[in-house]
C-alpha cells in the first residue's frame, strides 16, 4: 500500500508494524470474547523440553511465566540464584546445557516446585532484575487491561446491533503515523432484503405479503 501510495503522489510513507498487535489481530475473536468469557489460554504441554529454560512454568495463583533463555549456559546461573535454586547451578545432573538436556524432565519437575510457589505478581517482581528474557503468560482478558495496548490504541471499542459494546484488535500496520481503525463493513441480518427484493422486480404489496406469510423475517 506505501509502494502504491509512492507510485501514485511520489510522496513516501512511514509504515509501523507491531508485534504485538500482529498477535493480536491473529487473536481477534478470542481477544474480542474475552470480557464474556474469561479469557483463560490453554498451557502447552512443556514437560520434555529441549532446554528447560527456555520452557512456561506454572506460578501458584495458576498463572503462567514464559522463559527464553536460549544462551542457556551463560544464563544457569543467574537464574538459579534469582528463582532461589542456587544449589542446583553446579548440581551434576544441571550444571550445563547437555546434564539439563539429559536430566531436563526431573529438571523440569523441580523447576515446577519452585515456581508453584509464588503467585505471577511475585515472580515478576522476582524477575524485574533478571538479564535473561523472560515474560508473564498474558491470557486474552489481560490483553484488555495491558497499558501498551491502551496508548497505542491496538483495542477499538464498537457496539454491536444491540446495543451492546465490545472491543477489536485494530489492523497491525499503520501509514503516516496515523492510528489503523477498524468498524463495521457486514449489513445486519436481512438489513438489505427490501432492497434487493426491490431490485428483483417485486412492488411493496409483493414484499408484505411475503413477510406476512413468514417467508421474511
Amino acid at each position: 500500500m506505501a509502494l502504491f501510495k509512492r507510485e501514485r503522489t511520489g510522496e513516501a510513507s512511514i509504515v509501523d508494524v507491531s508485534l504485538l498487535n500482529v498477535g493480536m489481530w491473529a487473536m481477534s475473536p478470542d481477544i474480542a470474547a474475552a470480557p464474556f468469557t474469561g479469557g483463560a489460554m490453554q498451557g502447552m504441554s512443556r514437560k520434555s523440553p529441549g532446554n528447560v529454560i527456555t520452557n512456561t512454568y506454572r506460578t501458584k495463583d495458576g498463572r503462567w511465566l514464559q522463559l527464553v533463555c536460549l544462551q542457556s549456559d551463560r544464563f544457569w546461573a543467574e537464574f538459579c540464584q534469582t528463582v532461589g535454586r542456587p544449589e542446583m547451578t553446579d548440581d551434576p545432573k544441571y550444571v550445563d546445557s547437555a546434564a539439563r538436556f539429559q536430566n531436563r524432565e526431573e529438571c523440569v519437575v523441580e523447576l515446577d516446585k519452585t515456581f508453584a510457589e509464588k503467585t505471577l505478581e511475585e515472580w515478576k517482581q522476582i524477575f524485574s532484575t533478571f538479564s535473561g528474557v523472560w515474560a508473564p503468560g498474558n491470557d486474552f482478558m489481560d490483553i484488555h487491561d495491558m497499558e501498551q495496548v491502551a496508548a497505542n490504541g491496538f483495542l477499538e471499542e464498537l457496539t454491536a446491533g444491540d446495543g451492546t459494546p465490545f472491543k477489536l484488535p485494530t489492523p497491525p500496520y499503520q501509514f503516516d503515523e496515523q492510528q489503523s481503525t477498524v468498524g463495521r463493513v457486514a449489513p445486519e441480518l436481512g438489513q438489505h432484503t427490501e432492497e434487493v427484493l426491490l431490485d428483483a422486480g417485486l412492488d411493496w404489496d409483493e414484499i408484505s405479503a411475503y413477510r406476512d406469510s413468514g417467508a421474511l423475517g
